[in-house]
């Protein structure tokens, strides 16, 4: 495949200010490092119902290049029928999720 690479979107100030503040927030936690990639793709705040901003990646383009997976997830409801009978439990705080599973 040719390499996948979209500019970045334009942006307010206020809006490169929070990225800006998330990116060092990543950087400084060590969840991101700098990269010098041919890959990339673009930064989307999307404001959530509470009014904050949430940081999403724009994967479109990548998407449309990558293989599908030969083993799909397994349906939901087969899962809860082999949970029925478990005595312990596992719990998740998704505040982070995507950096955290």
């Amino acid at each position: 495949h040719r390499r996948i690479h979209t500019p970045p979107y334009r942006k307010s100030n206020k809006d490169q200010e929070t990225l800006n503040k998330e990116t060092d927030k990543l950087l400084k936690n060590g969840i991101i490092e700098h990269s010098a990639s041919p890959w990339s793709s673009p930064v989307v705040l999307v404001k959530k119902k509470d009014g904050t901003t949430r940081f999403c990646v724009d994967y479109r383009r990548l998407n449309q290049i990558t293989t599908k997976d030969a083993f799909p997830l397994p349906r939901i409801d087969d899962i809860y029928d082999q949970l029925a009978k478990a005595t312990h439990f596992t719990k998740f705080d998704f505040k982070s999720g995507y950096f955290q599973v």
